[in-house]
């Protein structure tokens, strides 16, 4: 008998769902086949079996599983299947409350998340289930808010919500939680500074408009962004570098460039990868992809994955600047604010329009100081102000 274990799958979930098995209880499986689907806070992905034999399932559909679980074994032929189930230990009883009621089983995640909200034994039997998972109690919860009770007490404002209070509930879905994570671990461990600087756009949005009529796909200054600051990697390796032992960080093999993308569904980060040996245009199809699939559906763990540094994308025209966080593991992440106009000489001492963005670069202090960030956004301020050679590579 072998174990059919969840690894890991990224940084930022404790936990995963179980959403689909793709292979019936007892059937045959091979080497590299799909047994199963679960769903990280940003992604699908499916689950291969690492032995050939017979599968046998231990975990339901929706519920949660996390890295190092086993959740199914793989056994030689069914007869080895069928004497292991005879042998195996029925599952003890849940222990009756005082009332001599059964009381339902959590997960970790729903009784932090009970507790915190002051739920009781009743409430939670009341659910009918034997195991209560996290989006259980988020629904008893979503439930309650509809019809609260009078409160007890005032709540002063900013104090944090009690079991009593009054206020509807809205429990936050996974996808943000997973943000709330990455953020919190961000501040706490990353000591990181910012630097701004202006940067004309005029020549960058003619390309773009040129690319554009010459490819049938849309080039923007996203796309032009990326290209730029892909192509920076081995002149500013340490802005692509990987936080190692405190004393030591490991430099990119390649430029797999992190792009923010929120169509409404949530925030994702999906990875371009190698952008140096990308044209605009294949960047700009990747992009177009990846925020279709944003909207539909979705991405899988290993697109997710692997980004050596960030471009956070800001370009509503009311944004000015944005200083997004550094994201564990990388050094760096590059933002672009909406594009502003403004009044300015040219050559001849005729007033004209010109067209610019605040380019920032939020950057661990650790590993950069403010001379090398500067440096590296000069460079991409001058690949963006004389574009020709983006169009070029």
């Amino acid at each position: 008998m072998r174990d059919l274990v969840v690894p890991k799958l990224n940084n930022n979930d404790t936990s995963y769902v179980l959403t689909d098995w793709l292979v019936e209880d007892g059937a045959k499986v091979a080497v590299g086949d799909p047994v199963a689907e679960v769903e990280t806070s940003k992604a699908a992905e499916e689950l291969l079996s690492e032995h050939t034999g017979v599968l046998h399932r231990r975990t339901e559909v929706n519920a949660e599983c996390a890295p190092g679980d086993v959740i199914g074994h793989v056994f030689d032929d069914e007869e080895a299947r069928r004497r292991w189930l005879a042998q195996a230990t029925p599952a003890v009883p849940a222990a009756p409350d005082p009332d001599g009621a059964a009381g339902p089983v959590l997960t970790d995640s729903a009784r932090e998340l009970a507790t915190a909200h002051g739920l009781g034994d009743a409430e939670l039997r009341a659910l009918g289930r034997a195991v209560v998972r996290r989006t259980d109690v988020e629904h008893l919860l979503a439930e309650r808010s509809a019809t609260p009770e009078p409160a007890a007490a005032v709540v002063a404002a900013g104090d944090p919500p009690q079991a009593d209070d009054p206020r509807p509930v809205h429990p936050l879905p996974r996808s943000q939680r997973a943000v709330a994570a990455v953020v919190t671990e961000s501040h706490r461990e990353v000591p990181a500074a910012l630097a701004v600087i202006k940067v004309r756009v005029d020549a960058a949005l003619a390309l773009a408009r040129q690319l554009t009529r010459a490819n049938r796909t849309l080039v923007g200054l996203p796309e032009l962004l990326v290209k730029a600051v892909g192509g920076l990697r081995e002149d500013h390796p340490l802005l692509f570098a990987s936080p190692a032992d405190g004393n030591t960080v490991r430099l990119a093999e390649g430029a797999h460039v992190g792009v923010t993308i929120d169509v409404g569904t949530g925030l994702f980060i999906p990875v371009i990868r190698d952008v140096e040996e990308l044209t605009c245009a294949e960047i700009a199809e990747t992009l177009m992809d990846f925020r279709t699939r944003a909207g539909g559906d979705g991405f899988r763990a290993g697109e997710l994955t692997g980004g050596v540094i960030v471009v956070s994308l800001h370009t509503d025209p009311d944004v000015v600047l944005a200083g997004p966080i550094v994201f564990p593991g990388q050094t760096c992440v590059v933002a672009i604010g909406g594009t502003q106009d403004e009044l300015a000489l040219d050559p001849a001492g005729q007033v004209a329009v010109r067209r610019f963005v605040n380019l920032s670069a939020m950057y661990d202090h650790r590993v950069v100081n403010g001379r090398e960030a500067v440096a590296f956004l000069q460079a991409v301020k001058a690949a963006l102000e004389s574009p020709d050679r983006l169009a070029e590579e």
